[in-house]
């Protein structure tokens, strides 16, 4: 490994660990069940991974996700972490997600005492009903004891998910869930709705027409009312879908909005390397087999032309409240935004979909809601 500063090297590692015991309807095919694989093959597989990878030492962010590496338990879990910091350096930012069926105080005790400083919770919902409907092998009581735990260790950076849009649930229900995760002193909150990916167990539910979803009329009160309600409680609405209190917005996920370089380890994981995309087999067993035997555990490896980084950027960009930093924007992809997607900004400035404000382009509050469409305006220049 090159640990000599080179800015060409990714300062950010994402390590995906794609095991977890629940059965959420929304996420059944990204996550399999532990005791169905050799885990300490597999994690010993990313180790290897790692030590063949190439980034700058000591990373700035080290973010472990994927299923619920708290899974795994404190003695697997930590005894990895520690394989990784060997490898990575102490990070500036060190976030381990954790769920709360499983995350108790002494595995948080010993989180932080290797060095974890962000802790993400996937809390979903305060609703028992909800969760449940989720496929969640917690309560709203257990979600709300693992935040007061992970704040009685000490972490001061603490974020947790948030899925609004839930079938059965209305406006009122989703105030309640606000309000409790304010109540409950986060730094940082992610907000998404619920979605009905293609292949998974709920997409495959409503297909079959066994849940009536949420109304689009609904789902965009709920996303405006939790940036209204979040904003008047002090955060700081700095991504379509994530909201911060001061200093504490993720690092990590701040060098995908940027378009930087990035290292993906594990099983389906996706990194930015060198101007390439690439995305590991998702397969466990095929994956770790790979690594075993010295070959590339990568499915797609896809060349991002100067043409593809500038859209992409774009797109990137425009997710960030703030929006695209128009002289940072032309020094990053060596074009003017302006000449690529003169017809797309023209069109949604005018739709007032688009502002342009203190040297930076970016969506207005009517546009976020329909983000989704306005940025496949930028997927490719006009």
């Amino acid at each position: 490994m090159d640990t000599m500063v080179n800015k060409n090297l990714p300062k950010s590692v994402y390590i995906h660990i794609p095991f977890c015991k629940s059965k959420c309807l929304y996420c059944g095919f990204y996550s399999k069940p532990p005791n169905q694989y050799d885990i300490k093959k597999v994690l010993n597989a990313q180790i290897a991974e790692l030590k063949k990878s190439s980034f700058q030492k000591p990373v700035d962010t080290l973010y472990i996700g994927g299923g619920n590496p708290s899974c795994l338990g404190q003695k697997l879990l930590c005894g990895f972490l520690k394989k990784v910091l060997a490898l990575t350096g102490r990070p500036d930012e060190f976030t381990v997600e954790v769920n709360p069926a499983d995350a108790n105080e002494n595995l948080l005790v010993n989180l932080k005492k290797l060095g974890v400083n962000r802790i993400s919770i996937g809390v979903q919902s305060f609703f028992d009903t909800e969760l449940a409907f989720l496929g969640r092998a917690y309560s709203a009581k257990q979600a709300q004891k693992t935040i007061e735990a992970a704040k009685t260790v000490g972490f001061k950076n603490i974020s947790i998910d948030l899925i609004f849009a839930i079938p059965g649930s209305n406006l009122r229900s989703w105030r309640q869930t606000l309000k409790k995760a304010i109540e409950m002193d986060v730094t940082h909150i992610s907000a998404y709705s619920l979605t009905y990916e293609k292949n998974t167990p709920l997409e495959k539910t409503k297909s079959a027409g066994k849940l009536k979803p949420v109304s689009e009329t609904t789902d965009r009160k709920m996303y405006e009312t939790a940036i209204e309600t979040l904003g008047d409680a002090g955060f700081e609405h700095y991504e379509i879908s994530n909201f911060a209190k001061p200093d504490f917005q993720c690092k990590h996920n701040l060098t995908y909005w940027k378009n930087n370089f990035y290292i993906g380890i594990g099983p389906a994981a996706a990194g930015y390397i060198s101007g390439s995309r690439f995305e590991n087999i998702s397969d466990i067993d095929k994956y770790a087999d790979c690594i075993k035997n010295d070959k590339s555990p990568i499915a797609e490896r896809i060349k991002i032309s100067p043409i593809e980084k500038a859209s992409q950027t774009a797109v990137l960009g425009l997710r960030l409240i703030k929006g695209i930093d128009l002289k940072e924007y032309k020094r990053k992809t060596g074009f003017d935004i302006f000449e690529l997607f003169k017809d797309s900004i023209e069109k949604n400035l005018k739709l007032n979909l688009l502002q342009l404000k203190n040297g930076n382009l970016r969506l207005t509050k009517n546009a976020l809601p329909i983000a989704d469409s306005i940025l496949c305006d930028f997927a490719q220049p006009d």
